[in-house]
């Protein structure tokens, strides 16, 4: 009886989070205008209800590829959110550029904002969050030697690749090309590996027990509705965030850079602390790292290209010193936060550490500032360096000695 409770409230949540697409809908194609606050929130929550969808299918389709691979594409699909509305920043931005003056404009300054702020949020708070609840649940180092033996290599990589975004402040079309190539290989890379069963929780298990017809059918229908409900939402919820900072008064860029990726990453990371949750922090961190892989590799060459296609030309995506220091900032948390777990043994205090530095940062969102925040990382990761420096041994390896 206790079992068919459990499972009612987690079809409850299911259709409650399909039916928070429906004003979202609805305000699109009625024609309606409201407040910019109110639209940004209704379409933000159809983002928010699209990602638990779109990540709890992601989910159950590890039943029928293999693991690696599925934790590859889990965090390919959860991030979608954030695809979108990148699509639609790099859609103005390319529109809004003029290849003769080639002026940096406010549009372009958005797309830069969303895919900076969007990666440090993935490392600042959901690694942190992952590593400080197992330690909260269990009371002992997070141990993941054996583990992320791609994705860690594949994040360093990629995080090495964006310092050339800071030198050469532009984004340079051949880079984009390969970034997008190296994500191609880390997908081609992840199907090799091999396969094993899922531990499913919550909604996912609810779905994962279903016949296989049925499972296999739910799985397609919440991919189709939850990524229609994201595109269709996207736009103006990016647009309802730029009318209400011009009404508030507040910079439309720290709006961008942290507003659209708690509505489009906040699913993701809900995902991994539930696994921590269920004593599974490996998938939950894994998934993350993938997901920081994606977005290095492939949003941030996608970006370029679609900015691209918008102006009616190949083109690199230039960016201002704002903009160069933003990137900055993103390749040195990574590079500190990459270091710091290299050994995957994982303590609380490596939780504390990224989860302090993150908010400290979010009160300084003066360019100088943030520019000393990436000297703090790039300092932090050296001494870590020349405390142990079988560190970046690790990063390549598997974290046993």
């Amino acid at each position: 009886m206790a079992v068919q409770v459990v499972q009612r409230r987690l079809w409850v949540w299911i259709f409650a989070f399909i039916a928070l697409g429906f004003p979202a809908v609805f305000l699109r194609f009625s024609g309606v205008h409201i407040d910019p606050l109110l639209a940004a929130l209704i379409y933000g929550l159809g983002i928010v209800g699209g990602a638990f969808l779109l990540s709890w299918a992601a989910e159950v389709a590890q039943m029928d590829v293999s693991a690696s691979l599925a934790l590859a594409v889990l965090a390919l699909i959860a991030i979608l959110p954030e695809y979108a509305i990148e699509t639609v920043l790099a859609l103005d931005a390319g529109s809004s550029f003029d290849v003769v003056t080639r002026e940096i404009t406010p549009e372009m300054a958005r797309v830069a904002a969303n895919v900076t702020g969007a990666n440090r949020l993935l490392i600042g708070l959901g690694w942190s969050a992952v590593i400080l609840i197992f330690w909260l649940k269990r009371r002992r180092t997070l141990d993941m030697r054996g583990f992320m033996t791609l994705e860690m290599p594949m994040l360093a990589i990629a995080t090495m690749a964006t310092l050339l975004i800071f030198i050469m402040k532009e984004v340079h079309i051949v880079l984009a090309v390969g970034l997008i190539a190296l994500f191609i290989y880390y997908l081609w890379a992840s199907s090799r590996r091999e396969s094993e069963e899922p531990e499913l929780v919550g909604a996912a298990a609810l779905l994962g027990e279903l016949k296989t017809w049925q499972r296999r059918t739910w799985v397609i229908s919440l991919f189709v509705y939850a990524a229609a409900i994201i595109l269709v939402a996207a736009e103006p919820f990016v647009e309802g965030l730029i009318e209400t900072g011009t009404e508030l008064g507040i910079d439309e860029f720290l709006l961008i850079q942290w507003l659209a990726p708690l509505a489009s990453e906040s699913p993701e990371i809900i995902i991994a602390v539930l696994f921590a949750l269920r004593a599974n922090p490996v998938a939950g961190l894994t998934a993350l790292i993938s997901a920081e892989v994606n977005q290095l590799t492939l949003l941030i060459g996608s970006m370029v290209l679609i900015f691209s296609g918008s102006a009616g030309q190949a083109l690199s995506f230039p960016i201002d010193q704002r903009q160069a220091t933003e990137f900055l900032l993103m390749t040195a948390m990574s590079t500190f936060a990459i270091i710091l777990i290299a050994p995957r043994l994982i303590s609380w205090r490596a939780g504390v550490v990224l989860l302090t530095l993150f908010i400290a940062h979010l009160f300084f969102p003066n360019p100088a500032h943030r520019m000393i925040f990436a000297y703090i990382f790039f300092g932090l990761s050296i001494v870590l360096v020349a405390m142990n420096w079988r560190r970046l041994k690790h990063i390549f390896g598997s974290g046993f000695e």
